[in-house]
C-alpha cells in the first residue's frame, strides 16, 4: 500500500502529490483532487484518487488554520500555503468534508486496504479528527 501510517500525508501517493503541489500555485490541484472522487459518483474509488483526495482535504485544514499531527516534514507545506496567501474557505472545507466521507464509504479500495491491514479503526479516527477540523474545530 505505500503507506507509514494512518495520517493524510504519510504515503507514498500523497507525499508525491504534496511535493507536486508545493511547486505549484492557487488551488487547482487541491480542485482536481475533490473533483475526481466527486465525478465517481456510486463508484469504485481508486485508492490514488482517495489519498490525493484526503491530501487534499488536510491542506484545506491547514489553511484554515487546522494542521492535523502529522511525523512528517511540512516546512514547504507550511512555505506554500504562506507564499499563496489564500483566504480560509468555509466553501472548500465542506467540499472536503463531503469527498472524505465518499473516500470512507464503500465502494473505496482505500477503505478496503485499511480494513485487510487491520488497521481501521485507526484509518476510521484519522478520517474522523480531518473531517472535525474541516468544520472548523
Amino acid at each position: 500500500m505505500g503507506s507509514w501510517d494512518t495520517t493524510a500525508f504519510a504515503n507514498d501517493t500523497a507525499a508525491d502529490w504534496l511535493a507536486e503541489l508545493v511547486e505549484t500555485s492557487g488551488w487547482s490541484m487541491i480542485d482536481e483532487a475533490f473533483s475526481s472522487v466527486i465525478a465517481a459518483g456510486g463508484d469504485f474509488i481508486e485508492a490514488q484518487q482517495g489519498e490525493e483526495a484526503i491530501a487534499a482535504a488536510e491542506v484545506v485544514a491547514w489553511i484554515n488554520g487546522q494542521p492535523g499531527d502529522t511525523a512528517e516534514d511540512t516546512d514547504a507545506l507550511e512555505e506554500w500555503i504562506d507564499e499563496q496567501e489564500f483566504e480560509a474557505d468555509a466553501n472548500r472545507a465542506k467540499r472536503a468534508r463531503k469527498v472524505v466521507d465518499r473516500i470512507f464509504n464503500e465502494p473505496s479500495e482505500l477503505r478496503t486496504q485499511w480494513e485487510e491491514e487491520g488497521e481501521f479503526d485507526d484509518w476510521r479516527k484519522e478520517l474522523t479528527s480531518l473531517k472535525d477540523r474541516l468544520a472548523g474545530g
